[in-house]
């Protein structure tokens, strides 16, 4: 397996999550950006990345390369979540559903990806374009939030 960590490579992961996120530039200094074959893009730290050999990249994957630039995948999202600031979409139930289930919704951002939440706590990755925000967290995972959706008792509304 190929591997290349660079500069260039972290310059280019920083400068995106900064413009795109607003996630501050100095929120990886301690860490190292590793592509591998087929344009992922992992991220662990220092000391991990240096010590190499395994069988896959130690850390977690953050990125793929896509014909359009870097897309975030939905685990790395949900990791910095408490650190993205912009490009992030809260979500009220009934729209977090209809994403879930493959629906789409519109939304008032820029096109591109997008962090989506609710009540707060970042759950995955967003797609918008010409204002329609789709959901592209893997299918396995969109299955599980709608099994923990189900699964919990609505919310009652506070007593007076």
């Amino acid at each position: 397996m190929s591997r290349a960590s660079s500069d260039s490579l972290s310059a280019e992961v920083c400068e995106y999550l900064e413009r795109r996120f607003a996630v501050p530039g100095t929120a990886f200094d301690d860490a190292a950006f590793l592509e591998v074959a087929g344009g992922e893009i992992w991220v662990a730290t220092r000391d991990a990345a240096r010590a190499g050999g395994a069988r896959r990249p130690p850390g977690l994957r953050a990125f793929r390369r896509s014909p359009d630039g870097l897309k975030p995948t939905s685990a790395f999202l949900v990791s910095i979540g408490h650190l993205v600031a912009s490009s992030r979409i809260d979500l009220d139930l009934e729209a977090l559903r209809s994403l879930l289930l493959g629906r789409r919704l519109a939304a008032d951002v820029t096109d591109g990806y997008v962090a989506l939440s609710h009540d707060g706590a970042v759950f995955g990755c967003g797609l918008i374009a010409d204002g329609i925000v789709r959901c592209v967290i893997p299918t396995g995972r969109r299955q599980e939030l709608l099994d923990v959706l189900a699964a919990s008792p609505p919310r009652r509304a506070p007593e007076m």
